[in-house]
């Protein structure tokens, strides 16, 4: 059973204040289990984003911490205080939807202000309590317009202090980041983890979005099937990824399956698709010759020979031919024909890809090194082997 602990972040915070702890935690809906038992420790004070395709849970589980789902099993602790049973409110927890279910006839200071209302704040504390709040966002100068008056990273600012006013110790947020479009979306994105540095508060972000994961999280949980397939710092998910479905769904790597053919010191010397010849550190792991395994290779790490350059060499190398290029901005991503049905793909920075071009159709051979090659272990979620991520399935 698989015992996560999300990463600290090291920040002086109150004990225990803003912990989670999801203990053997389980959803089902009729015959289905949305979610597997999983465990997970999210310490005080950080920012962890759950991420998936549709489907695998990751809503459920902010759900259920937020009290909005009731688990079929487990148990669920903020603070170091079971919450079962108990109502969001009192939780120490604010939700903040995807879609931001602003007050339309209420104005910005009356739509931050509205929680406090409704508990019967006074209105002089109130007031002051809002103006604070609509400093943190920068949204002082709108205070008096209503939503249909701001745009979309202007409501989402006002979502935020709504939900921040009430001071909790867990905010939740649900995709808050779909409806804006891409420079708003990078926009906000900083803004985010800026006003979790900034509050201290531990922030639970669901996404299907890989940079927006890796670019806020002090750790990515990567959900897949209802089960944690890994929960690591964004580093360590994007460089070494545990199984073919996080280096598949994360991006940056290609993976390919091999046949070991021998065992060389540190390093076992594999046999993979289409003649292919690879060379894995093992890392401490303990392979048989005959074994079936399955490796990363880091795309940004593959070379391709083109023309007269365009020989097979030894070990790490695949011969194939491209399908398409697409011009990233800073390099060109090169995707070559499946091997054994995986696709295979090279990114090249744009100054390599210029000084020699090459087109759809052309053969090409890919070289790496060994040290851009990791070993995988078969899928957590996986209840009868390896489960590929699709993209359909988001």
């Amino acid at each position: 059973m698989l015992d996560t602990v999300a990463g600290n972040t090291g920040k002086a915070a109150t004990q225990g204040n803003g912990e989670i702890r999801l203990v053997n935690l389980t959803k089902t809906f009729g015959q289905t289990q949305a979610v597997k038992s999983i465990n997970l420790t999210i310490p005080h004070g950080s920012y962890c984003c759950l991420i998936g395709p549709s489907g695998c849970g990751k809503t459920t589980i902010l759900r259920m911490i937020a009290g909005h789902e009731t688990p079929t099993s487990g148990e669920i602790t903020i603070g170091g205080q079971p919450v079962a049973g108990l109502p969001p409110v009192r939780r120490g927890t604010a939700l903040m939807f995807q879609s931001y279910a602003l007050f339309p006839h209420l104005t910005v200071r009356e739509n931050v202000g509205f929680n406090l209302k409704m508990r019967g704040e006074g209105k002089a504390e109130r007031d002051r309590r809002v103006e604070e709040m609509l400093a943190i966002v920068h949204m002082s100068a709108f205070a008096e317009r209503v939503p249909a008056q701001l745009s979309g990273g202007q409501q989402q600012r006002v979502a935020l202090a709504r939900a921040l006013i009430t001071k909790p110790r867990v905010l939740l947020l649900d995709e808050p980041l779909s409806a804006l479009d891409e420079f708003l979306r990078l926009r906000m994105r900083g803004e985010l983890k800026r006003l979790q540095v900034q509050l201290g508060i531990t922030f639970v972000h669901v996404t299907h979005t890989q940079p927006e994961a890796i670019a806020l999280a002090d750790t990515v949980v990567v959900m897949n099937q209802g089960s944690i397939e890994q929960a690591a710092p964004p580093v360590a998910v994007y460089a070494q990824p545990r199984s073919p479905y996080v280096a598949r769904f994360m991006g940056g790597q290609n993976v390919v399956k091999g046949k070991v053919r021998a065992i060389d010191g540190d390093a076992a010397l594999l046999d993979g698709p289409e003649g292919s010849r690879l060379r894995v550190p093992l890392a401490g792991r303990k392979l048989s010759p005959g074994e079936e395994v399955y490796v990363a290779i880091r795309r940004d790490k593959i070379v391709l020979k083109r023309g007269g350059d365009a020989v097979e060499g030894g070990e790490n190398t695949a011969r194939g031919v491209v399908e398409t290029i697409e011009y990233q901005g800073i390099y060109f991503k090169v995707t070559l024909a499946p091997l054994a049905g995986e696709e295979f793909i090279a990114t090249e920075p744009e100054a390599t890809f210029f000084a020699h071009p090459i087109k759809a159709g052309e053969k090409v051979v890919a070289t790496w090194q060994t040290d851009a090659v990791r070993l995988l272990e078969v899928d957590r979620g996986a209840a009868g082997g390896v489960q590929p991520y699709s993209e359909d399935a988001t």
